[in-house]
Parts: C-alpha cells; structure tokens; sequence
C-alpha cells in the first residue's frame, strides 16, 4: 500500500513538475518576442531625440531623425584603441554617414565638420564621409548616443554628442 502511494504521488510530482516547465516555455518565447519588440520600440523612440543644427545645406537647417527615417538604420561594431593602451567602442547602431549626406542632397563638398555640443569639433574630409564605417550613430551597446565614428581615424576624430554640421564646399 504504501509503495503504491509513494508511486502515485513521485508521478503526481512529476507531472505537476512537467507541467509547471511547459508552461513557463511558451510564455518565454511570448516575452522573449515582447523584449525584442520593446528593444526596438525603445530604439525607435530614442533615435527620434536628436536635432543637429545644419550650415551650409540648402534650404535647410535642422536635421532630426524624421529626415532619416526611410535610410536603413546599421549596425556596426566598431573599436579603437586609444594613445594609453585603452580600448573604446562598442556596437553602434545609426545611418552611414555617405547616406546622410546624399539625403541631405550633400554631393559636392570638400569636407564636412562635425561639432560636439561641448565645442569640440572635426573635420572629415570626403574620403572618411564615404567610408563604409563612418555612421552617424543613435546608440552604442544599446544606450542612446548621438555621435560620428570614423572606424578608420583615431577615437580623436569620433564626435559625441553631435549638434552641428557644417558643408564646406
């Protein structure tokens, strides 16, 4: 009589315990799904923060995320190591830099400085606008960072914190 007990209640166990662990499962992948939709949503809410001040483009003066919003939002993960032996960067999401500036109607240029709101500024000439990693970035490691990057300058030529550009023709 006993073992019978026992024995019934090891299978009661067991199928509560199977399932308690099924459940839980399909509920997972429903939150894992909702967290990707949040992420993105998150994305899309702080990529519509920013405005940069624009000079020397025609007709227009601010640049805000609305006029980007039909080029395709990248990925890159781009790193640098500094003068002390330190590493910087991360994964930054944002718009190549060369789309930027072709949606900005930007095509004939010498170079285009880029200025932080602290004051500090960079040039880039057209070779470093065009190349495949330099981006205007919205996030880095998924916190909000609007900023230039130049994968193929020194960590001196990234610009956080942008609010400026300037066209010099």
């Amino acid at each position: 009589m006993k073992k019978k007990l026992l024995t019934l209640a090891l299978v009661m166990v067991l199928g509560v315990g199977l399932l308690g662990c099924s459940a839980p499962a399909a509920n997972s992948g429903k939150e894992e799904n909702a967290s990707k939709t949040e992420t993105t949503t998150q994305s899309q809410e702080t990529v519509a923060q920013f405005s940069i001040t624009l000079e020397g483009v025609n007709g227009k003066t601010q640049l805000t995320q609305a006029d980007l919003a039909a080029l395709p939002l990248v990925e890159k993960n781009i790193k640098m190591t500094k003068k002390d032996g330190t590493e910087t960067g991360g994964v930054f999401q944002g718009y190549a830099l060369k789309d930027v500036a072709k949606q900005l109607g930007i095509t004939d240029f010498t170079s285009i400085t880029m200025a932080a709101s602290d004051g500090y500024s960079k040039a880039y000439d057209k070779a470093t606008v065009e190349a495949e990693d330099s981006l205007l970035t919205v996030s880095l490691d998924g916190e909000e960072l609007v900023s230039v990057v130049a994968g193929s300058l020194g960590s001196s030529a990234w610009v956080q914190n942008i609010s400026k550009m300037s066209v010099v023709k």
